[in-house]
């Protein structure tokens, strides 16, 4: 996609000179126009020759800005704007402290635009990668609000959360996929190296050799012969995949399939309710409106079949629906969710009921994860186990039917 740089007129007079992606000049402007911006001069950048695959590689990774480093800067920010630091005296501090190269790339455009007349949410809207629909949101209703300082330290904490939370997720799937995957690599080395020198030695004795034995050899030797088709196979599977997965309906139906998994799918579930939660939650306590908020929600809950709910949900209560009765209609939020946020509307707390909603399932999602550790382990272990002593026995019979033939 190619790169724009511009200069452009902010609602106050400022000038505001940066970069941007953009597939034409005619999508650049209209995206310029969306951020209140009116562009006076739009240059193209040129590269002086294109990237190998190596060099854009390294490209991407110095643009990647992870989530850990934009929560710290995030507290750091909130701890200095609370101290009554200027905006612009404090994203110069907090640049000193960033250690990533691409983030700060991004806060030092985003000062400099900010010394040049643009809100903060203005300059942190051209960095989409960066800064998500949320945090953009949640600072520009912080501006609007006079606590920038609260709302950050908020969004902080937000983002500690969710991180901690996906370690968690992390960390329960870390010693069953472990162990699965030393299992594949077990059982693959004796298909691969041990079980064609027992073939050789079984041909050798001219015995016939028992079902489980044939069955074995017939797997084995189809693995050997065979193994570039299969590869193949999985290469073009996993394209036709992704590809599928790149349109909406291809999203859905994988959205919907993860659902259906057993001991994952309630997990995954589970950790979509908690983000529409707590995410609500955020918003509206920070003074975003809930069609606002619902707008945002939507794009942040990472499952599309969640996401449709809340966007049916929102055209709904745009129309005069409360968000309760609208959720209450879809099958895949609990009642329980329901009828909390129906005693939240009732009660004019909504933001104390979604909180409480997204504190009691993030136990449950702990639960969930204990209970998936300790049930993957000892399935993986039994399925290997099974599959080992098929292997085991399968090597054993001939040679102990040898032996009876000799002995007899």
């Amino acid at each position: 996609m190619p790169i724009f740089r511009y200069e452009a007129l902010t609602h106050s007079g400022g000038t505001v000179n940066n970069t941007l992606e953009a597939e034409s000049k005619a999508e650049l402007i209209s995206r310029l126009r969306q951020m209140g911006y009116w562009p006076t001069n739009i240059v193209e950048e040129t590269e002086d020759a294109a990237p190998t695959d190596i060099r854009r590689w390294l490209q991407i990774g110095r643009r990647r800005v992870k989530p850990a480093d934009v929560e710290f800067f995030t507290y750091q920010l909130a701890t200095l704007v609370n101290a009554h630091v200027p905006l612009p005296r404090a994203l110069e501090v907090t640049l000193g402290q960033i250690e990533s190269p691409a983030l700060h790339r991004i806060v030092s455009q985003v000062k400099y635009d900010v010394e040049h007349g643009a809100t903060f949410h203005d300059a942190l809207t051209q960095h989409p990668k960066a800064f998500s629909n949320l945090y953009i949101n949640m600072v520009r209703a912080g501006e609007s609000g006079g606590v920038l300082g609260l709302v950050l330290e908020r969004l902080a904490e937000f983002a500690e959360r969710q991180r901690l939370l996906k370690n968690d997720v992390v960390s329960a799937l870390f010693y069953p996929i472990i162990l699965l995957t030393l299992s594949v690599t077990a059982v693959t080395v004796l298909m691969i190296l041990v079980i064609p020198k027992f073939t050789a030695m079984f041909n050798d004795l001219g015995v016939a050799l028992p079902l489980p034995t044939q069955i074995l050899i017939s797997i084995t030797a189809a693995f050997q012969t065979y193994w570039w088709a299969g590869l193949l196979i999985v290469i073009i599977g996993v394209a036709g995949l992704r590809q599928y997965l790149q349109h909406e309906t291809g999203q859905v139906w994988f959205d919907k399939l993860k659902l259906k998994l057993p001991l994952i799918g309630p997990i995954i579930s589970t950790f979509a309710i908690v983000r529409f939660t707590r995410t609500m939650a955020t918003l509206l306590e920070n003074g975003v409106r809930m069609l606002p908020a619902l707008q945002v929600v939507k794009d942040t809950i990472g499952n599309k079949v969640y996401s449709n709910v809340v966007a049916a949900a929102e055209v709904e209560v745009e129309q005069g629906s409360t968000l309760s009765r609208e959720l209450g209609r879809s099958k895949d939020f609990p009642e329980f969710v329901t009828h909390m946020v129906a005693v939240g509307e009732e009660s004019g707390e909504p933001v104390h009921m979604l909180s409480k909603l997204s504190e009691y399932y993030d136990l449950e999602i702990k639960k969930s994860l204990e209970r998936l550790t300790s049930s993957i382990g000892p399935l993986v272990i039994l399925l290997m186990g099974i599959i080992i002593g098929f292997i085991a026995v399968a090597m054993i019979l001939p040679i102990f039917e040898a032996n009876q033939l000799l002995s007899n």
